[in-house]
Order: C-alpha cells, then structure tokens, then sequence
C-alpha cells in the first residue's frame, strides 16, 4: 500500500475544490466574505484599542495609534452589520468603472479612426464593458452573486485540472527520477 503524503500541491487542490464546491452551492457567499473581512478588520482594531489602554498606563499615549485602532474596529463593524449596502456599493463602482472604461475606449477608436481604418471587430469590447456595466447598475447584487459563482466554478475546474495533471504527471516525474538514480549509480 502506498503512503499518502501532504504536501503544499495537496493542501492547495482540496482547498481549491472546497471553496469552488462551497461558493457554487452558496452563490450568496458574498455576504460572508464582507463580513469576514469585517472581522479581519476588528480583530487589529480591538487589539489596537486595547494595547492603547493598556501600554498609556503612565505613559503619553499615541493618538494616532488609538485613532487607526479605532477607525478599522468602526469599519468592522459597519462591514458585519450591513454587508450587502458594501457589496452594492463596490458593484455600483464596479459597474460605473466598467462603463466608462467602455466608453473611453469607443472614445479612443473613434480619434484613432481619424488617423487609419478601424475593423469593426475592435468596437465588440467596448460595446461588452459598457452593457456589462450597465447591467451590473441596475442589478448590482444579482451581478455580485453571478460573479461569485463563477469564480466558485473557476475554483473547481482548477482543482479537477490540478488532479487531473497530478494523475498524468507524477508517474512519469517518479520514472525520470529512477532513471536519473540507474544513470547515476551505473
């Protein structure tokens, strides 16, 4: 029986493959991942605080310590209590980025045009970023779920492929090391 090994690759396929697993049956995870990094923010906001009251014990204390401590606990808790105002205010920049990215681009073509001929081919991308934009507008947090689950499935198609290579190449990287190892003792 052949022992079963650990390593890096391992813990990064199954991690790959849970977190595609879980954002493709959880396509409202968004929330979750605002609210984890709202805790992410906490946790050095009360240590901040803490170590603040703490080490100002006879001490001048620094203010702008205590104030950055203070500002990412605030923004913390802002991000737990109301995360999906968060997601649609990022999918509302998102959205508007991706307009005007579109536009600036039909902008560019249209100067270039006066200069040499331009396919209408290169017109496909500006016109895709401005309707993605505009979709991602006025349907912010259906576009955030969209988005999520994508990603979630992009996750599990790199697991699967990280298997799939691991299955057709150890063996033949096994066989080149013997082979190195024969070449070496004849």
């Amino acid at each position: 029986m052949k022992k079963i090994t650990v390593t890096y690759s391992t813990l990064r396929i199954l991690s790959a493959l849970v977190l595609g697993v879980f954002l493709l049956l959880n396509p409202d995870a968004v929330n979750y991942v605002v609210i984890t990094i709202g805790i992410l923010f906490i946790i050095p906001g009360l240590l901040a605080f803490i170590n603040y009251v703490l080490l100002s014990k006879g001490k001048r204390p620094d203010t702008v310590y205590m104030l950055g401590g203070l500002g990412s606990l605030l923004l913390g808790l802002a991000l737990v209590i109301q995360p999906t105002f968060f997601v649609t205010v990022l999918m509302y920049i998102l959205g508007a980025v991706l307009v005007l990215g579109g536009i600036e681009q039909f902008v560019n073509l249209f100067r270039v045009r006066a200069f040499i001929a331009v396919a209408k081919g290169f017109y496909i991308v500006p016109l895709l970023l401005f309707l993605v934009g505009i979709v991602v507008l006025f349907n912010p947090f259906e576009t955030a779920r969209t988005i999520f689950t994508l990603i979630g499935a992009m996750f599990l198609v790199y697991g699967i492929t990280e298997i799939v290579y691991y299955i057709k190449f150890a063996h033949k990287k096994e066989r080149s090391a013997h082979n190195q190892e024969v070449i070496t003792q004849s």
